[in-house]
């Protein structure tokens, strides 16, 4: 590496922060919850691809409403005999299938997305920001009731609905972030030495964004999983043989006046993940942010 080149990434590169972050993230009680209550989620949903305690689509007629805390059903039965427990644990993998399905894939576009428009030039700017203003004019709601009614409800149809909704979001974020590490003295050095401009986005501005990014993601995952809830409850999402949270819960309003626990475990695992979701993404900010990293030091 020539000595020009050493100094360049000297200047340019944010990680001689990085050892800092364990003593932050030890003292940041959200980070520390977040990561536990996620952890969990996580585990439980691996859990379910090896071991369920029955299956969860199989009527059992003479198991049917058992109540809670039972020998044979922890959590009791639905109103055809299928046990709870084994239908949390397989919407726990619906939630992550999906949630994180469509946090990804408008990531993906809104990284492309947001950082042409931030390199580009001002028309590029222009054109990429109305077109993220047309999507966000559009209730993410409507989007999913089109695709459902154009692809069928599903799994697939959910993570395109989210990914649609969230893409002009991410969009947004990812280009204010961006035009603000283009501003900084290390991107000019770098033009000066000829470095052109998508060496500069990778080398340069994406390491310097990617906490925005992965904060982010955590906040958009669990939007992912809360507005996943909010279709299936409506009917316009996951359906079985697929088992999701929200469908447990458009299934329990049948039996409400009968078992109101049958809503109350879905509706507790959806707040449970979803808090634990946003403490990660709020303690992940608070570590990564550089801002709250200089004030430290």
């Amino acid at each position: 590496m020539l000595p020009e080149e050493a100094a360049l990434t000297d200047i340019a590169s944010p990680l001689h922060l990085t050892p800092a972050l364990p003593r932050r993230s030890s003292l940041n009680v959200s980070l520390v919850v977040g990561i536990l209550l996620t952890s969990g989620f996580l585990v439980i949903a691996l859990v379910s691809l090896f071991w369920l305690p029955s299956n969860p689509n199989i009527p059992n007629i003479k198991a049917r409403m058992t109540p809670p805390f039972s020998p044979a059903h922890w959590l009791g039965t639905d109103g055809l005999g299928r046990d709870i427990i084994a239908q949390l644990m397989v919407g726990a993998r619906t939630s992550i299938l999906v949630g994180a399905g469509g946090a990804s894939i408008a990531l993906f576009f809104g990284l492309i997305t947001g950082l042409a428009a931030a390199a580009y030039g001002k028309v590029a700017d222009e054109l990429i920001s109305r077109g993220a203003d047309i999507m966000l004019s559009i209730p993410g709601m409507v989007t999913a009731l089109v695709l459902a009614a154009t692809l069928g409800s599903g799994s697939f149809t959910t993570i395109l609905a989210l990914s649609a909704f969230f893409t002009p979001s991410f969009t947004r974020v990812i280009r204010s972030a961006a035009m603000s590490v283009l501003q900084e003295d290390f991107i000019t050095s770098a033009r000066l030495y000829g470095r052109g401009k998508l060496f500069i986005l990778a080398r340069h501005v994406i390491p310097n964004i990617a906490g925005v990014m992965i904060v982010q993601f955590t906040l958009y995952f669990a939007a992912g999983i809360l507005t996943e809830a909010g279709l299936s409850y409506l009917g316009v999402g996951v359906t079985r043989p697929s088992i999701s949270w929200g469908m447990m819960l458009n299934e329990a309003q049948q039996t409400v006046g009968i078992s109101s626990p049958l809503a109350i475990w879905p509706g507790l695992a959806i707040v449970i993940v979803v808090l634990g979701l946003n403490l990660l993404g709020d303690g992940l900010r608070d570590v990564l942010d550089p801002k709250l990293k200089r004030r430290g030091a």
